[in-house]
């Protein structure tokens, strides 16, 4: 092969490697809605019974416990305090990426989860770092103790903001299973009414069907997830081409 030829395939090769680079990093940069792909773990979500909006959901969590786990280790084995805002940049890359990605396949409120996931993990990226330097800059305990304190209040704080807010004690679901005085209800993923995906029994109303779009009221529980105890009203027939769990799938 003459050398001509070598050079123009490697030329060809940084070219495609360059376009296919570019295009990655456009989309994690400046992600734009994915209506032909779905998010990790989708698959697997749906097989479950659940929808790609607790795809998204799950997708969420699992970073920022990831997230929390590296700075961990970041901080036990008092690596270099510059991974820690290399590590948060990526996570909030991921989390933009997500939310930019796949925001219509969100049912509930798209702001709601995110303000919580950007406020929280800055809080958590916040709280790291200034342990990492405070504990650098002095063996005092009674400092580092303090500070401890006040990422709790700080963080108790933001919970009181996010629950005025956005938090409410209702949320949305769909009807199931109609069995004698019971009614068997699929709810969403539910940030903002601190609900979790699944399948609730709950009492009958009068007119209900199988297949509405129901309210549900929530009942707040300390340090745990709400619990759906009672359909508010129904909404309308899931017959229609608005019902929320068929657009999610």
């Amino acid at each position: 092969m003459k050398l001509e030829e070598v050079l123009y395939k490697i030329g060809l090769f940084v070219e495609s490697l360059t376009n296919k680079t570019a295009r990655f990093l456009r989309g994690i940069l400046f992600p734009s809605p994915q209506k032909n792909k779905s998010p990790l773990l989708s698959k697997f979500v749906v097989k479950k019974g659940f929808t790609v909006h607790e795809a998204i959901s799950l997708n969420l969590q699992l970073s920022f416990i990831l997230y929390i786990i590296l700075n961990s280790i970041i901080i036990l084995l008092k690596l270099s305090v510059f991974y820690l805002p290399l590590l948060f940049l990526l996570h909030m890359l991921f989390i933009r990426y997500i939310l930019g990605a796949y925001s219509e396949y969100l049912i509930n409120e798209n702001n709601a989860y995110k303000v919580f996931y950007y406020g929280i993990s800055a809080l958590s990226f916040i709280a790291f770092l200034g342990y990492a330097v405070l504990r650098y800059r002095t063996a005092n305990a009674l400092y580092i103790y303090a500070y401890i304190i006040l990422v709790v209040f700080a963080v108790l704080a933001f919970r009181q903001y996010f629950r005025e807010k956005f938090g409410r004690d209702y949320t949305y679901g769909v009807v199931e299973e109609v069995k004698g005085d019971l009614i068997r209800v699929f709810v969403h993923d539910d940030i903002a009414a601190n609900v979790k995906p699944g399948f609730y029994w709950l009492p009958r109303v009068e007119g209900v069907k199988l297949g509405d779009v129901v309210k549900v009221l929530v009942e707040p529980r300390a340090f745990r997830s709400s619990k759906p105890v009672r359909i508010l009203e129904v909404l309308q027939s899931s017959h229609t081409s608005t019902e929320p769990k068929a657009d999610a799938e």
